[in-house]
This record gives structure tokens, sequence and C-alpha cells, in this order.
């Protein structure tokens, strides 16, 4: 399960998105283990005129342009300071001085850089950086640290600071904003079919989902929610736990739905999951189907195959989401084990479904188990339909259905 690794659950002052998003990048560099070298600069304790520093928005403007170039990382904390992040390589000794000359164009003198500057290299020195990180972010803490409304999360998605692209700490207001309503109201459902031949839609079982759309016009309105596409990630998992303790405090009203959720694969062994379980009678188990993207298979194998195995074991079926027609043929189906595997056949992704290679490797899967979603072109069904497959769902198929059942 995400968190974010700070030590209180009051809303953080504005200005903290700086140290909660390079909080969240070490973190990321750290779990894919690749060497970089980090250097933090310490602007803020670099007099004003010393060296042509001139004031921080310029050293800043001249670091950011040169990492750049330099195909680096540039991150400024709230105070000034500035950590530059670039991979190991045959610049990392150039690099920081580099930097150097550049924050102090009128000269840089004899220990400048043993007194403005430390060097970090990753994964070795991570427990040492993310201290000095967290000396950041106690120190703007002390600026603000009263809870007050002003600072809610409601009000802050409101704001300037929300407006933009996600960032760590967007997706941590969002995260305390679904504690604070109810999100039962945005609870939303699209119907998987079967087609039938007497080319009649049966359904077969819904899935519930919480409307992220509606949500954000209602609260978070100045946030670009899909990118980047890492944390559009996180907010779709944070949405998922916090649909599954929804259903938990209300499974009375589906427990004869047949179901399917959305869930990765770290939910498994969080406290959602296991309060959830906890209220499902195991003979009911077999009508909820939870839906595994495709991406946890691709950042952790064997944690994703233990995860299946255990909702197998628990009663439960498994579908494999966000499958997409060119990734078919990369995935061995028989080995997931999975009770229905979902392909992407929308309007961006129908086309490759002509393709001979991608054609061949979808009539490998066994065809009671596909799933074409995201069907929002006839030619999609036309195309499935010419292949064998029988399952479907999207918002063409929605209005098939209601067709046929005026008939």
């Amino acid at each position: 399960m995400r968190t974010w690794e700070f030590d209180d659950t009051r809303a953080s002052p504005t200005n903290l998105v700086l140290e909660q998003d390079f909080v969240l990048r070490l973190r990321r560099m750290n779990r894919l283990a690749t060497k970089h070298v980090i250097a933090l600069l310490s602007v803020n304790e670099i007099p004003f005129d010393y060296g042509g520093r001139g004031s921080i928005d310029e050293a800043h403007r001249r670091l950011e342009a040169l990492t750049i170039a330099q195909k680096g990382v540039f991150a400024p904390m709230s105070n000034g300071d500035v950590f530059l992040i670039w991979p190991e390589g045959s610049n990392t000794i150039v690099f920081p001085d580099q930097a150097l000359i550049v924050l102090l164009p009128h000269g840089v003198q004899s220990g400048d850089k043993e007194r403005f500057m430390t060097l970090y290299n990753l994964p070795q020195d991570y427990t040492l950086l993310r201290a000095r990180v967290n000396d950041y972010i106690n120190g703007v803490k002390t600026i603000d640290s009263e809870q007050t409304d002003e600072n809610s999360a409601s009000n802050l998605l409101q704001s300037d600071a929300a407006r933009g692209p996600l960032t760590a700490w967007r997706v941590n207001q969002i995260e305390r904003l679904a504690k604070e309503i109810d999100l039962t109201q945005y609870i939303r459902s699209q119907s998987v079919y079967a087609y039938q031949s007497n080319e009649s839609w049966q359904q077969l079982f819904d899935e519930a989902f919480i409307g992220v759309d509606e949500l954000k016009m209602r609260y978070f309105p100045h946030t670009e929610v899909t990118q980047p596409k890492h944390l559009f990630l996180d907010l779709c998992q944070l949405l998922d736990r916090s649909l599954l303790e929804a259903l938990t405090l209300n499974y009375i009203s589906v427990a004869e739905m047949p179901l399917s959720l959305n869930l990765s694969i770290p939910t498994v062994i969080g406290k959602e999951f296991a309060a959830f379980i906890h209220s499902i009678p195991r003979m009911n188990r077999s009508r909820i189907v939870f839906e595994i993207h495709c991406g946890d298979l691709l950042q952790d194998f064997s944690l994703t195959m233990n995860g299946l195995a255990t909702l197998h074991q628990e009663g439960f079926k498994i579908a494999i989401d966000g499958i997409t027609p060119d990734m078919v043929g990369f995935f061995n189906f028989g080995a997931l084990n999975a009770d229905y595997i979902k392909i992407n056949v929308g309007k961006d992704h129908v086309t490759t479904l002509r393709s001979s290679y991608i054609h061949d490797a979808i009539m490998k899967i066994p065809h009671d188990k596909i799933i074409f979603f995201h069907c929002d072109s006839d030619q999609a069904i036309k195309l499935g339909l010419e292949m064998g497959i029988t399952k479907y769902q999207g918002f063409l198929i929605d209005n098939a259905a209601r067709k046929w059942r005026k008939v």
C-alpha cells in the first residue's frame, strides 16, 4: 500500500509539494536500484552577493537550464536549496563542478564545493539522503503546523496549488479528501455482457468503480488527473481502496450482485482487503471478480503471481485488465490461471486487431475468457464477433443491450 512517509495526518502546507514530489521520486529510484548521483546545492546558505549568485530565482534559472542540457533532474526545495539528479556515467565528475560554476558565475573560491555542495550516490546513500530530505520537510512544517479550515483537503484542492498535472502532494490531498467525504455517491458501474446466438445480450456482471470525472468536477477541477501516468495509477489505486472500504460498510446492498472490482496487488496485503474479505461469506465470493491491471505483472511478476494465488485461494475470480492488442503476444495467459482476460479495443487500438500477428495471438487464448472492453466503435464489435469473441463491455454494448430489451 502506498504511503507518503510523513509522521502525521495533518494538512501539509501548500509548498510541501516540492519536498513530497522529491520523496516520491527518490523512493521510485531506490526501488528500481539504478545508479544515480545527486548533488545538494545549499543555495539558501550562499550570501546574496557572493560569487555573483544573485537572487535565488536567478540562481534556479541558471541551474535548471544546465540540468536540462545535461539530461538531469532539477528539484528545488521550499527554502531555495536544490537537488540535482543525473545518471551515473561519464559526466559524474564534471557535472557537479559545472553546477557550481553556473551557481557562482563570478568565480568559485577554494572550499566553496565543500561549503555549498553535498554529493550522494544512489542506491547506497538512500538512507542518508532521505534523512536530509526529512530535515527540509520538518523545516516547512514548522512554518504552518496548525490545522485550519483553509488547508482542509477540499479547500486546498480548489486552490491554485492544485492547478496542473498530478503531483505527489495533489494525490496526497485527494487521499485525504476520500476520508472526508462520502464516496458512495460517486460509485458507478458498467456491465459486461455476453452476446447470444439470438443476437441478444446477456448481462454477466457489473464492474463497480469510483466516477473519477464526477469527483474531479466537484472537488479538484483544476487538476489534470491522467498525467503523469505513474501518479494516475496511484490515484486509481487509492480510489480502489476507498471503494473497497465503502463496499465493506455497505455490503448488504450488493450481496446478491455479480460484481467486478479493480484491485492493485499491494492492496491484497492491505487492511482494506482484509476487512472486505471478513465481511463476505465464502459462499458468496465466487460472484466477485477482481480486476488486476497488467502493469502489476510488469512491475513485480512474482508478487503479482502470489497475489493471484491468494485471491483464488480466498474464492474470488480474477480478470487481467488493461491488456492492449499489441501486448497479447507477450503474456503466457495459461500460466496466469485468470478467469478473464480484458483486451482494450478502444478507437486507438481497434485497427490493430486486423494484424495477422495480433489476430493469431488472440486466437490462442480460450475465447470463453476474453472480454473486449472500451467498445466505442462498431468495428470493435464486428471484428470481435468475426473472431468468435462473445464477451464485451463499453457504452456501445450498453446501448445495444438497452435497445434489445425494448424490443
